[in-house]
């Protein structure tokens, strides 16, 4: 649960697994209101949560949508998340370690969801994942997902992150965690997230600050919207 969601006070274990879930029922929450207010309605029939975890938004999801799948790229997290569903067959994990989403026909979805994770993705893989999301949402349905921009410089971990390399940054992130899986980060600005959903035909509705990828980062929020009657160009 920590890997998910870092906070500092729950590292080693310490998570309470109510306490955790209880989170992303806020997140959610938070963000369908938020959609309410940028009068942006999508369908509640079908959502997708990319990068699930253990399921902590999924679950959350299945609150207000009435099919909910996840997906992730480990095994270990799709076999926890399916130990934590409380929702039997309106929520689906799957595991997908491929570069697209080819096992979702096109228009899909109502809502697709990714909260810091395409933070952990290279930007070669990110930009396709970004088509995907359009491809695989319905005209009419939305895209909420976070990515950072660019690094604060003036913030207590920005300069550090701003001259020294992801593969030299490792060697200070083995020492801090104490092992050997290390979580990147990979930055992309809001110029080149914005011309990609555009090529891929959504649009834009909100870029908002958003706390989530820490604040040694710029990073932002997006709304997507695709067109009613658009096509998503093929990635």
């Amino acid at each position: 649960m920590w890997a998910i969601l870092s906070d500092p006070a729950q590292r080693g274990n310490k998570w309470d697994e109510e306490a955790f879930f209880e989170t992303g029922r806020t997140h959610v929450a938070e963000a369908m209101a938020r959609l309410e207010s940028l009068d942006v309605h999508p369908a509640r029939s079908r959502a997708l949560d990319f990068g699930c975890g253990l399921g902590r938004l999924t679950q959350a999801l299945a609150e207000h949508f009435e099919k909910v799948d996840g997906v992730d790229i480990a095994p270990s997290m799709i076999e926890g998340a399916r130990h934590h569903n409380r929702h039997g067959d309106q929520v689906e994990y799957h595991l997908n370690d491929r570069d697209d989403l080819g096992l979702f026909p096109d228009c899909s979805f109502d809502l697709v969801l990714s909260f810091i994770v395409l933070q952990h993705i290279e930007n070669r893989y990110k930009m396709g994942y970004l088509r995907e999301f359009v491809r695989i949402v319905r005209p009419g349905g939305v895209i909420l997902f976070t990515v950072p921009s660019h690094i604060a410089p003036f913030s207590r971990h920005g300069l550090m992150y701003a001259m020294i390399p992801n593969r030299a940054l490792n060697v200070y992130r083995r020492g801090r965690y104490g092992y050997d899986g290390v979580i990147e980060l990979h930055a992309m600005r809001r110029t080149q997230v914005e011309s990609v959903i555009a090529d891929a035909g959504g649009r834009v509705v909100s870029a908002e600050p958003d706390p989530l990828a820490g604040p040694a980062w710029h990073s932002f929020r997006y709304t997507v919207v695709k067109p009613d009657g658009g096509e998503a160009n093929s990635p």
